[in-house]
């Protein structure tokens, strides 16, 4: 979101890319556009809320084709930051409106499941 973009700009390497899934800090935010130029940075943003449903469909079916075997082969492995009980949930969801959090926070049922 806003609040990230120049930071991310700035951390692209030349002829990086950047893909804008959400805007969590807000949709409006100045960009140095002389680096975008420089380091030739391609911006891609994409949301699934506005897709019709044939191609959200067509989208969870090349996912579960070419993704999912990765992560069950655990080529590819979510980052998950922690897991939590859900009585914790409030105290998590804090965290990650602070940006405390790197990766996912996974809330589970049961103070037993969390670890």
């Amino acid at each position: 979101g806003a609040a990230a973009l120049g930071d991310n700009i700035a951390s692209l390497a030349p002829r990086g890319r950047m893909v804008m899934l959400g805007l969590l800090t807000g949709a409006r935010a100045p960009a140095d556009l002389g680096a975008l130029l420089h380091k030739r940075i391609e911006i891609i943003g994409t949301v699934m809320r506005t897709r019709g449903l044939e191609e959200r469909i067509a989208l969870v079916r090349e996912f579960s084709a070419t993704m999912l075997p990765l992560l069950a082969q655990g080529v590819l492995r979510p980052v998950v930051d922690q897991v939590v009980p859900m009585t914790e949930l409030r105290a998590a969801h804090a965290m990650m409106e602070k940006n405390e959090t790197f990766g996912k926070v996974v809330a589970v049922w049961g103070a037993d499941d969390a670890g």
